[in-house]
């Protein structure tokens, strides 16, 4: 690349964010990493497509979960096949990623408005602390990927806009990144929304309300493919419960208004995280909230009415002005793009948490034009009174050093589990997921007693028992240091909470085994054969519990189902085709 006055902040916005991030190249793969890349076959190979395009993410592990991420995955897989579990080249992709996010965010606003703001808003938007989370984490990867191809999607369909020729060609590639993108990550539905709003808050020529129906009108087929996407998540690719994260019901899923108050509190939550983030971590616990009156509910609401009130009296003051970088546009599309990017997580259908960091990896797109935009206009104001201005960019320095600064630090911390989880244990002590990673930290470590302090304590919170983890995990430390009774109680336990957990049944057959019980293991395999058919490993271990009680007929009818499947395990249907040879004769 050339270096040249077009181009020579794009490479100032690579190499700046490059450094900062640098410090996760080599960190380790942990937490959902484990399930989602390490202990999933699915990307250990580019052969199981077929799987990874048809059920849901965690399938390849032996769970079910209401993720549907195929391109995550193949993304992975691509990784594995690649230098395997060798992390260098998994963060590698998930900071390049982040950064030509940047680079796009560059492109999309430099000839809306000026270079000068187009590199303050990429800049605030790639080095951001909080940004950390979707990129460090391997397992955050749907992030910065779905974001890719919506933002491509974007200058795709304005490339359409402008070009002379081949302007089918150009939409045509908006339509295809935005399939991408819903396939990287169930937030690429709202691509259509997005586009609407950018093209009706920059477009200039005809007012904001006459721009959304236009454009409208110019993308349906954007429309008609997250309409398509919406239904088949609710029928083909519904593998759990597409509209409900929750197994159980509970006082956040069965009230809609309780719902809202709580984003009203997390919302305030969110922009304390933007202006000055400090605190970070990845398993925040937010009270549910119950009525407009408690604080900060209240306070959030008015903010909001306010806002939209004083946009509403800004659009009818501005009704005439056709300026392209004009306030009311700007406002326009902060404030519709910011909702509209936070509206999967606002509770409107129940989610599997009320806060996350990796939450605002899109909305600060809009953060981080709102910020610029009007940064921008202060140096303009100032440039008679260089001393302010002086001042004005010093502190615009320091407060991106801040930034810098501490995402480097989230970036090493990144690096070690151990101090990682600690760490958010001094904000949220009683979360049971990190306990639960905890103890499998130091499980690993065999590190028994360690571990099995931190799966009780897991299980003693009040939210313990809706977890089947724990019960399992402990279950298996019962199992190894010789307390097979005691781990027989901990994987009922665990099946108790999750009749889909198969990791239990499957070590609970195991120590039935061992203890001579075929009849009882017989039992629990069976009823895993309901939970998971097609598993071919699973009908030759039930074959040999059959053939231990001397049941050979059902040892034989769970051989040929072991050679039915077995091309999805070659090695059991060889193995079932020995033993059948060796009881025929």
């Amino acid at each position: 690349m050339i270096l040249n006055r077009k181009n020579y902040l794009i490479v100032l916005l690579i190499v700046l964010s490059g450094l900062v991030f640098a410090f996760n190249l080599n960190n380790p793969l942990f937490w959902d990493d484990d399930e989602w890349i390490k202990a999933n076959p699915y990307v250990h190979d580019l052969k199981h497509l077929k799987e990874i395009f048809s059920q849901d993410i965690l399938s390849g592990f032996g769970l079910t979960s209401n993720y549907y991420r195929p391109l995550l995955l193949v993304s992975f897989a691509i990784n594995y096949v690649l230098h395997g579990m060798a992390p260098f080249g998994y963060h590698l992709v998930n900071n390049g990623l982040h950064i030509a996010n940047g680079i796009l965010l560059y492109l999309l606003f430099r000839n809306l408005f000026n270079r000068r703001l187009a590199f303050i808003t990429a800049l605030f938007f790639l080095i951001h602390p909080v940004q950390t989370e979707a990129v460090s984490y391997i397992s955050g990867r749907g992030d910065p990927l779905s974001v890719f191809f919506m933002l491509l999607g974007i200058w795709l369909f304005i490339k359409s806009q402008i070009a002379d020729q081949r302007r089918g060609w150009w939409r045509a590639g908006a339509l295809v990144a935005m399939i991408l993108a819903i396939l990287s990550r169930e937030t690429g539905i709202l691509f259509p929304l997005l586009l609407t709003i950018y093209l009706a808050a920059f477009n200039v020529g005809e007012r904001i309300l006459k721009n959304i129906w236009l454009t409208v009108k110019s993308t349906w087929p954007f429309y008609l493919i997250s309409l398509l996407y919406f239904l088949l998540r609710l029928t083909v690719l519904n593998f759990k419960n597409t509209l409900n994260f929750y197994a159980q019901a509970n006082d956040y899923t069965q009230h809609l208004s309780y719902r809202l108050y709580t984003f009203c509190y997390a919302l305030m939550e969110y922009f304390k995280l933007i202006i000055f983030p400090r605190n970070l971590h990845m398993e925040r616990d937010l009270a549910l909230k119950t009525s407009l009156w408690q604080w900060p509910v209240g306070l959030a609401a008015v903010v909001i009415v306010v806002w939209v009130a004083g946009l509403v009296w800004f659009y009818r003051r501005q009704r005439g002005a056709g300026v392209r970088n004009s306030n009311f546009r700007v406002l326009f599309f902060f404030t519709a793009f910011f909702f509209v990017a936070m509206a999967p997580v606002s509770g409107v259908l129940p989610i599997n948490a009320i806060i996350y960091e990796h939450w605002l990896y899109l909305p600060l797109v809009a953060i981080s034009l709102l910020f610029a935009y009007y940064v921008d206009k202060l140096l303009v104001f100032l440039e008679a009174r260089s001393s302010w201005r002086q001042t004005v960019i010093i502190g615009l320095v320091v407060y991106f050093g801040y930034f810098a600064v501490v995402s480097m630090k989230r970036n090493i911390m990144w690096g070690d589990a151990e101090t990682f989880y600690l760490d958010i244990i001094k904000y949220n002590p009683d979360t049971v997921r990190i306990l639960n990673n905890l103890g499998n930290l130091y499980s690993e470590k065999r590190e028994l007693g360690k571990a099995a302090e931190f799966y009780q304590r897991a299980i003693a919170n009040p939210n313990g028992g809706i977890f089947a983890q724990p019960y399992y995990n402990l279950g298996n430390i019962f199992r190894d240091t010789g307390k097979p009774e005691e781990a027989i109680k901990q994987y009922h336990k665990a099946i108790a909470v999750d009749p889909n957990f198969t990791f239990a049944y499957q070590n609970l057959a195991v120590v039935y085994v061992n203890q001579g019980k075929f009849n009882e293991a017989a039992e629990v395999l069976e009823k895993l054969k309901i939970i998971k058919p097609g598993e071919p490993r699973l009908y030759y271990n039930l074959s040999l519990v059959y053939l231990a009680l001397k049941k050979n007929t059902l040892a034989i009818e769970n051989l040929r189902l072991t050679q039915q499947y077995s091309v999805f395990d070659p090695e059991a249907g060889k193995a079932a085709e020995a033993l059948l040879k060796e009881i025929e004769k």
